[in-house]
């Protein structure tokens, strides 16, 4: 995989643009939860921004063992929930036409993916943390991990299994070989969607999530495709 044929951002927006002009409403319906827990985030900057502006000193609590943990435990959590809206939106690509249920958008959630799901993101966190420890690798390796989501995924969808749970990270990391940089351009280009978001108090999440999260699944499934051709060539 050391040459590949770049994936152009203009045409995974394209993409997703006329994804979501045509299904709109799955796509929200895919990703309310996320919606909602970014928009309290944005609330809640406001709120430390206000009483950093009225002169309130807010100290970060004693980081020992406990914290560490907790922080982590929860950091899992929350990628499962986003990782619950790009499953969501990836059934929404593969069956278009076959009705999901309103909780679909929370399905790394259910009893049955649950103790699997979340010990797949809690690993990866794991790992996320000991990379903390010399500073750049961690940015490298939030983009090299990216794609486990869509290789748990694809397994699900058709009844697969690895040997072992971080074989998907395995997959992730082989997959994004050479494409870090690509995956980060990507996201960098999402910046003034970040803002737009913000500055209308997070509202405006009602319609960028949707879409950030359609363009991340449409990569995904590119950068599998032509992994898949480039083992097959």
């Amino acid at each position: 995989m050391n040459t590949f044929e770049p994936i152009s951002r203009r045409r995974i927006k394209l993409t997703a643009k006329k994804q979501l002009k045509e299904q709109f409403q799955n796509s929200l319906r895919a990703t309310w939860p996320l919606v909602f827990w970014q928009i309290a985030q944005t609330a809640l900057l406001f709120v430390i921004a206000f009483f950093v502006y009225q002169g309130y000193v807010l100290s970060p609590s004693s980081a020992d063992g406990s914290w560490y943990l907790s922080r982590t435990f929860f950091s899992a959590l929350g990628l499962l929930l986003t990782w619950s809206a790009k499953w969501a939106i990836v059934d929404f690509f593969q069956k278009p036409d076959v009705k999901k249920s309103f909780w679909t958008a929370l399905q790394a959630f259910s009893p049955r993916r649950f103790s699997a799901a979340f010990l797949l993101a809690f690993v990866q966190r794991i790992q996320l943390f000991f990379w903390s420890f010399l500073v750049l690798p961690p940015l490298v390796k939030v983009f090299s991990y990216s794609q486990t989501y869509y290789a748990y995924k694809m397994d699900l969808l058709f009844d697969r299994k690895q040997r072992s749970l971080t074989d998907y990270i395995t997959i992730s990391r082989r997959v994004m070989q050479g494409r870090k940089r690509e995956l980060f351009l990507l996201e960098l280009s999402f910046i003034g969607w970040h803002l737009f978001a913000i500055l209308t108090l997070g509202l405006g999440y009602l319609f960028v999530t949707p879409y950030l999260n359609t363009c991340r699944v449409v990569y995904s499934t590119q950068v599998f495709a032509k992994a898949i051709e480039g083992v097959q060539s």
